[in-house]
């Protein structure tokens, strides 16, 4: 454990050193909360792969799959098409409103668009909430990997983990988040490939894992869409690849290009490094599980723990230390990229929606403290929600966007006939009903019970679907928008 432990204080030095350096480079509310729009593309690329998978598929994903099989990878395969989806769909046009109305934030882009400040006044809540869940989603990951490596309990590493957390994001802003993506983001997607290797050579190869486990669990659990069933994984596939072009923490990415000429080669490596992430969630979960089966490893307290377990056991000491490394600073970069989106929308939004307008210095100030009240907040739920599931709690978040935000940004921003009428009402009943049903489902409410656990559907599928309705019933609805001749040039770009 010494080796690992001294490639991880290594690692953690590396990434305060970027930490400190992006601190120094942070003298606005621009430079803050988009890295002062000055990024290469291969930078933007790493940092939206990054913000979409981390803690969620690399720690939540071996643990989902150890307990339901092959199909929780539905999860992961809308990586070979989504990114492509979020660059085609929102890359330019997010970019362009970056520069004709000074737009930072996807609240920002609602209003340029719909000049409704109900419907951005709701979209800043919609990210807020969701954004807090995805944080308390990397915290508890940061957790499950710190606990069993220096013998702390999960509440402990909630607290240690927020508090690295806090600080990292207070001093670098979103410029320190961008450029330890850049650098752990290229690592892991290469680690991945070999604790792949690792996990055919500990399992006596994929046909082996799956011909014991089908014997020994179920022939469904190695199935095509194992424990999960066909409705539950087809409705992550489609809610994890429409989904992306309401995900505030990809959307927001855009803003930071500095040449969007450039722009096609993006997909390509975001897509390539998050394929290349879902490996490690195939080999691990079922490594493990083989392991358990033949009775060489006890069964797991919490399914979560999985890659710990790997990685303690099965891995060189070497090769565990950097993707140890790898996923706090994975945590850490991608948490700060939430907790600077959320508090954006604290200090910039809320304050402009109310025609309360503060400078550049003010919204640094208070952008740093609200990170503080966010992070104690991210705390609570993360005690509360932290132990029931890495991989459930990040999807609750990313449905609870995609459900909100993709009808009235990704349609809305090729639409021209989407009005803010549509784009208030889908947001409202996208938001109402995602967090309704979620949080109905887990306090076991029978009316839950009774008509909606019977469909096994998703619910941020089902709540994007009836989103995506009302966003467009409504604008047939109601009266053709008059958009601005720069608006106008945005869409048609």
């Amino acid at each position: 454990m010494s080796t690992v432990i001294t490639i991880i204080v290594i690692y953690m030095l590396i990434v305060l050193a970027i930490g400190f350096w992006a601190m120094k480079q942070t003298k606005n509310s621009s430079d803050f909360f988009v890295a002062g729009k000055q990024l290469g593309i291969i930078a933007v690329a790493m940092a939206s792969f990054s913000a979409a998978i981390s803690g969620y598929v690399f720690v939540g994903g071996p643990g989902l799959e150890y307990k339901l099989g092959i199909g929780t990878l539905w999860m992961t395969f809308p990586t070979s098409i989504s990114f492509t989806m979020a660059w085609l769909i929102l890359g330019k046009k997010m970019r362009f409103l970056a520069e004709t109305r000074d737009c930072m934030t996807v609240s920002d882009a609602i209003y340029a668009r719909y000049q409704s400040k109900g419907a951005s006044f709701l979209s800043a809540i919609a990210s807020l909430v969701g954004l807090v869940l995805y944080l308390a989603t990397q915290i508890s990951a940061f957790a499950f990997i710190l606990s069993p490596i220096f013998g702390l309990s999960f509440k402990a590493s909630v607290l240690i983990g927020m508090g690295v957390v806090l600080v990292y994001s207070v001093a670098g802003g979103m410029l320190a988040g961008v450029y330890t993506d850049v650098f752990q983001g290229s690592l892991m997607a290469v680690a991945s490939l070999f604790v792949f290797g690792y996990t055919l050579l500990h399992g006596g190869g994929m046909a082996n894992m799956t011909a014991t486990l089908a014997n020994k669990v179920s022939p469904e659990f190695v199935g095509p869409f194992g424990l999960v069933g066909p409705s539950l994984a087809i409705g992550w596939f489609f809610c994890l690849s429409i989904g992306i072009v309401g995900q505030p923490q990809i959307a927001h990415k855009f803003y930071m290009i500095k040449d969007v000429k450039k722009l096609k080669w993006g997909p390509a490596l975001a897509g390539l490094a998050g394929m290349l992430g879902g490996l490690l969630w195939l080999g691990v979960g079922l490594v493990i599980r083989y392991k358990v089966e033949i009775g060489e490893l006890a069964a797991l307290e919490n399914s979560d723990y999985a890659i710990s377990i790997f990685l303690n056991t099965y891995s060189p000491k070497i090769l565990a230390g950097i993707i140890y490394a790898g996923i706090i600073s994975a945590v850490m970069s991608t948490a700060d990229s939430f907790i600077n989106l959320a508090s954006a929308s604290i200090v910039r939004d809320m304050p402009k929606l109310f025609d309360k307008h503060i400078s550049s210095e003010e919204e640094l100030k208070y952008g740093r403290l609200a990170v503080v009240l966010l992070s104690i907040l991210t705390v609570i739920v993360s005690f509360i929600f932290g132990t029931k599931g890495i991989a459930i709690l990040g999807a609750f978040g990313w449905g609870t966007f995609a459900a909100a935000l993709a009808p009235a940004l990704g349609i809305g921003l090729n639409w021209k006939r989407g009005t803010k009428e549509g784009a208030f009402w889908s947001i409202l009943i996208g938001l109402v009903l995602n967090v309704g049903l979620e949080v109905s489902k887990r306090l076991g409410m029978s009316f839950y019970q009774d008509i909606f656990a019977p469909l096994k559907i998703y619910n941020g599928t089902l709540t994007l679907v009836i989103s995506i309705i009302v966003y467009i019933v409504v604008s047939y609805m109601t009266s053709e928008p008059e958009l601005d001749h720069d608006m106008r040039a945005v869409m048609d770009s």
